[in-house]
């Protein structure tokens, strides 16, 4: 079996963490490198998930209040005091099934938790068109709820969705 670790995101990973964050386009959105840089100065949570000792995955969590222009990210805030909030997270097409997600789940919600105590919800969206059918099964079995269907202004749709954490 595959060793799974994870650790911090720093800038030397930027520019791989981009190609992957690019080759899972439209899971994830797409962005210019400076948009991405821009993401991990206001993440507080930018993992890394390697397997057997290389980077095959990403996430990055925020909090409120950053200087961030997502919509959903905006949404999430009008509801929510303290939300944790995944704005991206991506598995290498080669590395999936191996646990990375998982593993990058649990340590976004301990680090979020870490960072800002007062955290109430673990929140994100998944497309519904473009359909993403495995996200959501994925999500559901984490105990994920559905919020709310919306349009993005890039013209996708995608489900609000959190858990909450007590």
């Amino acid at each position: 079996m595959a060793a799974v670790s994870i650790r911090d995101m720093t800038p030397s990973d930027l520019e791989w963490a981009h190609d992957l964050n690019q080759a899972n386009v439209p899971e994830v959105g797409a962005e210019t490198p400076a948009a991405f840089a821009h993401l991990l100065d206001v993440a507080a949570v930018a993992l890394v998930g390697e397997l057997d000792g290389a980077p095959a995955a990403m996430a990055i969590a925020m909090l409120a209040g950053v200087d961030y222009s997502s919509t959903n990210y905006a949404w999430f805030c009008e509801r929510y005091a303290h939300p944790l909030y995944l704005d991206r997270v991506a598995v290498a097409a080669t590395a999936r099934r191996h646990g990375l997600g998982r593993a990058l789940y649990a340590e976004v919600e301990q680090r979020g938790r870490q960072v800002a105590p007062d955290v109430e919800a673990f929140c994100l969206e998944v497309n519904t068109n473009p359909p993403n059918h495995t996200s959501m099964a994925f999500h559901h079995a984490l105990g994920f709820v559905d919020l709310a269907e919306r349009d993005t202004p890039k013209g996708v749709r995608v489900m609000m969705m959190s858990r909450p954490l007590a």
